[in-house]
């Protein structure tokens, strides 16, 4: 989308907060390229037929529950109400690994309001293109933060960064992997417990918005309606989302 256009749904503005998918697309060290690969090209067959493959976990996607529970709810059975709604998108700009506490989230602007979507803009998506420093010194929740969310009741929790989860609590494969980057860290697992983010939001079924982006400058510090439709793909635990903004 061109940032000068401006769209208009049902005579409210829109502003679209979905990062682009494609081979340039930042992902974690386990998950493929993203591909597009030609099954009819024109000289060939006068059409064009992509197939793409992809990780459901790369460029601006959902986490369902069942990413970390069995049992859990898959992505196609997720329902639209709890990722769509009324949304405050947070000022939280932060530097490499930057901190956001619980009480950092109390004291921001809109307040959080029990069933809100909460979406953390870091400022983390102008490094989209700088893969290495996006994937791995993004900023996040601690853990006090995400028992405030919790007890706050919200619904949907996003960030225009690879997770609202703190990078500390994903770490530690990384240490042996860039220990250039992580071998000086001491990731005390108290404060920094393996997967905490996910495992307590989703475990209250609350699902995790990632890797948003687009135009989200421009709605920082608004409260909007916030529109996220996921790939309706079944049985899986994540799958892509068009975001959208509405004021």
């Amino acid at each position: 989308m061109n940032h000068a256009d401006e769209t208009r749904i049902s005579g409210r503005r829109a502003y679209d907060l979905t990062q682009p998918l494609g081979p340039r697309s930042p992902r974690s060290s386990d998950h493929p390229e993203v591909r597009f690969q030609s099954l009819r090209w024109r000289s060939r067959s006068g059409n064009r037929t992509s197939l793409l493959t992809t990780s459901v976990h790369v460029g601006t996607h959902v986490d369902a529950p069942n990413l970390y529970y069995p049992q859990g709810e898959t992505i196609d059975q997720v329902p639209l109400a709890r990722l769509c709604g009324t949304a405050v998108i947070l000022d939280m700009t932060r530097d490499d690994w930057g901190e956001i506490s619980a009480a950092d989230l109390e004291r921001a602007t809109p307040a959080v309001e029990p069933n809100d979507i909460v979406v953390l803009r870091t400022g983390w998506h102008h490094h989209y293109g700088d893969e290495e420093r996006y994937i791995l010194k993004p900023p996040g929740l601690t853990r006090d933060a995400f028992d405030w969310l919790v007890a706050r009741q919200v619904k949907l929790v996003g960030a225009d960064s690879p997770s609202p989860e703190h990078i500390f609590m994903r770490a530690r494969y990384w240490k042996e992997l860039r220990a250039d980057i992580f071998g000086g860290q001491e990731l005390d697992r108290e404060r920094w417990p393996a997967s905490y983010g996910h495992r307590t939001l989703l475990r209250e079924g609350i699902c995790l918005l990632e890797g948003l982006g687009g135009q989200i400058d421009e709605v920082v510090g608004r409260r909007v309606e916030l529109v996220v439709l996921p790939l309706l793909l079944e049985g899986v635990e994540a799958a892509q989302a068009r975001v959208v903004a509405l004021t």
